[in-house]
């Protein structure tokens, strides 16, 4: 490693090559897909921020579960992102529990506020031994803020799932 080596940004990693048809939600990140009510947040098992799911992850990219424009980006922390996809969803995804508190440390953003993408974009990265080592769960969280709008939120898959799968499906 050369003396500039660590003011280099961190390349972004490639994009999936998925579909999210509308009414999907694709897991942002691979993991182990468990459901919202086994999340560590009470706020976001209780259901109050929508019906969802958690991922406990085995990677460290998240990737845009569904194609619509970025409506937050959680500056300065970046431990959080919000989307509208282009079939209505509100999505909101929320990287670890507690970890606003790290102030951005451990974690890279790749898309910008307002900008469109596609569903399996890359739009953050985050180290979980950052996470782990602040004393934080590494838990991502996905959450349909926009739950009681729609007619239906439904799990479709827990356990083992890569980045890309589809988790979540619903119905206006």
């Amino acid at each position: 490693m050369g003396l500039f080596d660590k003011f280099k940004k961190p390349s972004k990693p490639a994009a999936l090559s998925v579909e999210a048809p509308a009414g999907t939600v694709l897991a942002p990140v691979a993991g182990n897909v468990i459901a919202l009510g086994d999340v560590p947040d009470p706020v976001f098992s209780s259901g109050v921020m929508g019906k969802g799911c958690g991922i406990d992850p085995s990677g460290e990219v998240v990737y845009a579960p569904v194609s619509g424009t970025l409506s937050a980006i959680g500056a300065p922390n970046f431990h959080a992102v919000g989307l509208v996809g282009d079939d209505g969803a509100e999505i909101l995804i929320h990287v670890g529990v507690d970890t606003v508190e790290m102030k951005g440390d451990g974690f890279t953003v790749f898309a910008e506020k307002n900008a469109h993408v596609k569903a399996g974009e890359p739009l953050l990265s985050f180290s979980k031994k950052k996470i782990v080592a602040a004393g934080h769960a590494t838990t991502v969280i996905i959450a349909l803020t926009n739950t009681d709008d729609l007619a239906s939120v439904e799990l479709v898959k827990t356990g083992a799932s890569e980045a890309g799968e589809k988790v979540i499906a619903f119905q206006k």
